[in-house]
């Protein structure tokens, strides 16, 4: 028997207008709740950044170095294969390889027969850099990085292992992940022995920011063995193959060209669909980024590539990871790799990081 207090409350829950209510009110509690979760992730992950320091002294030199870059002649096409030695032979004019560390060079078995591996090694060693080089995926060496990493092996105290993986497209993309992964698995095995600490840090800049973050996560989920990686510096990396805003935005003004990129990636990843350029094993945008190292993300605010680094940090930071977020004002692409100040405090941004890890 229903008495007059239930049947009243009944009549209540039954009208139409209530029910708009209830969805208000159940629409507010959601969002209260994601947005203290948004708050905790946030609070837990505790992203540091580098916006408060003032790089006013260096701008002036910055401008000057942008405008002589800007006056370059514009590059040939890539798409031909003397075009493409040419562009090569153009990176040499960047390369520095004088250097304080003698390097060795130990070759290990890869996928498709050796791979050559460039070791510095300073007297002391509290951990070790695996180093993977930038270049498109299609250009550059070990040598290319040869001074980044001798400056990064005496200044942080690491030894310094970088691969020289194969090159598209002679040897089709994901060849250069398959040689990643393959030294990944090497120095996972072989850290302890060959320098006297398992400690392990991955970095790369451009297409090598795009290869340490997917050799990261082949450590995280294959080799099982992320507690080993202290740290990832991931210096102005490509982490959407399908080409984030910034990058389909670039013009023929900047640094990185946009009739450069487009070749680059047509060359590269020619005969790809966007979903497989796009799925989390190749794009580690999409991937599940849980349960990995605190990463350094490096970027020149005028960088055609500066949104990969803005939403891969983001993304880095929502699954609970700790993160640094350097941007310097007004450099292109490459911001480290130039004979100015902006660059040399870049570069020590993150050798102290890596040291204050390595502790």
């Amino acid at each position: 028997m229903v008495n007059e207090a239930e049947e009243g409350l009944m009549e209540l829950v039954a009208h139409p207008g209530l029910h708009f209510k209830i969805k208000i009110v159940q629409m507010k509690n959601l969002f209260i709740a994601v947005f203290l979760q948004l708050c905790l992730i946030v609070e837990s992950s505790a992203q540091e950044t580098n916006l408060k320091e003032d790089y006013s002294a260096y701008l002036q030199e910055v401008r000057n170095f942008n405008k002589m870059l800007s006056q370059f002649p514009q590059s040939g096409t890539i798409l031909t294969k003397e075009g493409l030695e040419k562009s090569r032979e153009s990176m040499k004019a960047f390369l520095n390889i004088k250097t304080i560390l003698k390097p060795s060079v130990k070759n290990i078995q890869g996928p498709a027969g050796n791979i050559p591996l460039t070791i510095f090694k300073p007297d002391t060693i509290r951990g070790v850099v695996l180093e993977i080089h930038g270049g498109g995926w299609m250009s550059g060496s070990p040598e290319y990085d040869a001074q980044f990493n001798d400056e990064l092996a005496r200044t942080s105290k690491v030894a310094v292992v970088s691969v020289d993986y194969r090159l598209a497209p002679e040897n089709p993309f994901p060849a250069c992940i398959e040689d990643c992964k393959a030294a990944a698995k090497w120095l996972v095995s072989n850290a302890k022995k060959e320098f006297g600490t398992d400690k392990i840090f991955i970095s790369g800049g451009s297409a090598g920011g795009h290869l340490a973050a997917v050799t990261t996560l082949y450590i995280r989920d294959s080799l099982k063995a992320i507690d080993k990686v202290k740290g990832v510096n991931l210096i102005y990396g490509v982490f959407d193959l399908g080409r984030t805003p910034s990058h389909r935005l670039a013009t023929d003004s900047t640094f990185l060209t946009k009739k450069g990129m487009e070749e680059l990636m047509q060359l590269v990843f020619k005969g790809w669909s966007m979903e497989k350029r796009q799925s989390p094993e190749y794009s580690p945008l999409y991937a599940d980024l849980h349960g990995l190292p605190p990463a350094l993300f490096t970027i020149g605010a005028a960088d055609p590539l500066a949104d990969d680094t803005y939403f891969m940090e983001v993304r880095w930071r929502s699954a609970g990871n700790k993160t640094y977020l350097a941007v310097y004002p007004e450099s292109p692409h490459g911001v480290d790799i130039f004979p100015t100040q902006m660059a040399k405090v870049a570069k020590q941004k993150m050798y102290q990081w890596i040291n204050d890890l390595c502790k």
